[in-house]
């Protein structure tokens, strides 16, 4: 099975972007840090949740990769 410049850069920024998120998670588990007010912290949860929805059309865009193949 040979990948696709394209399909390898999609490969990558999922690959990225899944190590953000992660992290991203990783804080706000913690619970809100007095040094960041309630404004940005519900703006971090709304980022998070954009940013697992991007995730979510990259994977189904390498699943369909592979089907293509």
């Amino acid at each position: 099975m040979s990948i696709q410049q394209h399909e390898q850069r999609v490969i990558d920024e999922k690959t990225q972007l899944k190590d953000k998120l992660d992290k991203l998670l990783e804080f706000l588990q913690k619970g809100q840090p007095a040094f960041i007010d309630d404004k940005n912290w519900a703006l971090l949860s709304e980022q998070y949740d954009a940013m697992n929805w991007y995730y979510t059309i990259l994977v189904s865009r390498i699943e369909l990769f592979e089907v293509n193949q």
